[in-house]
């Protein structure tokens, strides 16, 4: 009897270890990139992180924060304890290479030939090995553009320094200062003016390309209050001279500069958070009180971790996956962006700008994630913006994710911001066609008309999901989520939609019923 058991066991061991193994690692001696997950996660599967937000629903964010953090982590090095030999013995074997390890989703990243794959999908600590469809995670030796010398680098640095002030609970006025159309139209001006709230208190993560050293972007930066410019790692966390986030891709303390042909994170900055200093006097930012920390490597699940850890409020993405096939590893993305949420992380973007692309394709990978705020836009006239993205969205056959299937999807985008035609932060030097030059600020930079996207529609979502952190810092992310939906204004179709999401935010509105929420 005992030896027919074991006789069982083996032969079904080949499915057993196979449905933790993804597609396309059955070569043995080629090496893959790969994810392994451990199996013990903070919240594994689909319907768990909507269980902890029933939970927590009474909790303080200022108090779930902490408590996360620590179990993440924790959990991280346990599960890393019971994987560790294994490992190592792939590794001496050069079976495993370019390891690099991770807490927002417990589990690392390396290059692994598909015998170590399977070896490493017999551990018990391990709930599943993918295929690498997205190579962002580890280091290699990439080719970017635009780095300046690390000596002109430095230089920088110490003219922003020059620049930057806190600014934080300086009173700040829209006397005598022009207001963009877009802001009123989602009534920021009002949150100011009425409810006298305008960020302070909130930090946002820009992930995206830079940031120029404009003073009304300047001024607006989060600063690492541990660290220094002095070639160290002041405050332990593993980066040397972060003071103002961090560039994931190089891993280099620069994370300004910007493109010059377009300075997208300078823009998208701009209309979450930028000062009104510049010869216009006209105020950019929704949340002209808040700070932006600067991380650049998009999807990168290490500028996740550092957003986290370092106090981020809120994270803005502008990076989206059109047309690629992720298959299981979409997983590894929701998995990352629960956790964020479930310590007290915010995460927004645009809906994407693929209206001529197939149903239910238009909005990819991070912002079909259901925790995460989608914004589709509109342009001045009030109509949908032709490009801006529609939904719906599906989760099925995701490997520990299948709730959202064809016959019943996920309702995206999730609320509509302003998709153009309003002054943003640019170069002139790299001037186009259809762009009006607003203002000329010398140095480089201008606030210019022309730029459009649903870009900076996720910074409008972003902005106005400060402003409600700033009136009610313990709000949780899944109540601002609903909260910023509830409050929206209904266009389009009556009702909800796949198009305008819950229709255009409202950020007076938002802020009013976040202050009213008691915990």
């Amino acid at each position: 009897m005992i030896l027919r058991s074991i006789l069982l066991l083996l032969c079904a061991s080949p499915a057993l270890f196979a449905d933790k193994l993804d597609t396309d690692l059955d070569e043995a001696e080629t090496l893959y990139p790969i994810f392994v997950r451990a199996t013990d996660q903070l919240l594994p599967q689909a319907g768990d992180y909507e269980k902890f937000c029933a939970k927590n629903q009474k909790s303080k964010r200022s108090q779930l924060r902490p408590q996360i953090l620590k179990q993440l982590k924790q959990s991280a090095e346990n599960s890393w304890k019971q994987m560790a030999k294994k490992v190592a013995e792939l590794q001496k074997a050069e079976k495993i290479k370019n390891l690099e390890r991770y807490w927002i989703v417990n589990g690392f990243a390396c290059d692994a030939t598909g015998e170590a794959c399977k070896a490493l999908s017999e551990l018990k600590s391990v709930s599943f090995v993918y295929r690498q469809r997205l190579p962002l995670m580890q280091h290699r030796k990439r080719r970017v553009r635009g780095q300046i010398p690390p000596a002109q680098q430095k230089v920088v640095y110490q003219q922003v320094l020059k620049q930057w002030k806190d600014d934080s609970n300086e009173a700040f006025t829209t006397k005598g200062m022009e207001i963009p159309w877009n802001l009123k139209r989602i009534q920021a001006d009002q949150v100011w003016e009425r409810e006298k709230v305008h960020g302070q208190g909130v930090t946002i993560g820009l992930i995206d390309t830079g940031l120029m050293v404009a003073d009304g972007l300047v001024r607006a930066l989060w600063k690492n209050p541990k660290e220094k410019l002095n070639g160290k790692d002041d405050d332990g966390n593993g980066y040397v001279d972060d003071l103002f986030g961090y560039d994931f891709i190089r891993r280099s303390f620069y994370a300004l500069g910007d493109s010059p042909r377009l300075p997208h994170g300078s823009m998208c900055a701009g209309i979450m958070a930028g000062r009104p200093l510049n010869k216009k006097k006209m105020i950019t930012g929704i949340a002209p009180r808040a700070r932006v920390m600067m991380l650049r490597g998009m999807g990168y699940l290490k500028a996740y971790e550092y957003a986290l850890e370092n106090g981020a409020d809120v994270i803005s993405m502008s990076f989206m996956w059109v047309n690629r096939e992720l298959g299981n590893f979409r997983g590894v993305y929701r998995t990352a962006h629960e956790h964020l949420a479930a310590g007290g992380v915010v995460s927004v973007g645009g809906a994407g700008n693929f209206a001529r692309l197939a149903k239910g394709k238009q909005i990819a990978l991070p912002k079909d994630i259901p925790c995460v705020i989608a914004a589709a836009g509109i342009v001045k006239d009030g109509s949908r913006a032709p490009a801006s993205s529609g939904g719906p969205c599906y989760w099925d056959n995701v490997k520990f994710y299948s709730d959202y299937p064809k016959n019943k999807p996920l309702n995206k985008p999730d609320v509509t911001g302003v998709f153009g035609g309003y002054p943003v932060w640019a170069r002139p030097i790299k001037f186009r066609r259809n762009w009006q030059i607003v203002s000329n600020e010398g140095q480089g930079f201008a606030l210019v008309i022309g730029p459009q996207g649903n870009s900076f529609s996720g910074p409008h979502a972003g902005g106005v999901a400060a402003l409600m952190l700033s009136a009610n810092p313990d709000l949780n992310p899944w109540e601002i989520k609903s909260l910023m939906e509830k409050t929206c204004k209904d266009i389009g179709e009556k009702g909800r939609d796949h198009i305008f999401g819950a229709g255009l935010i409202q950020a007076l509105e938002a802020v009013r019923v976040a202050k009213k929420v008691k915990k």
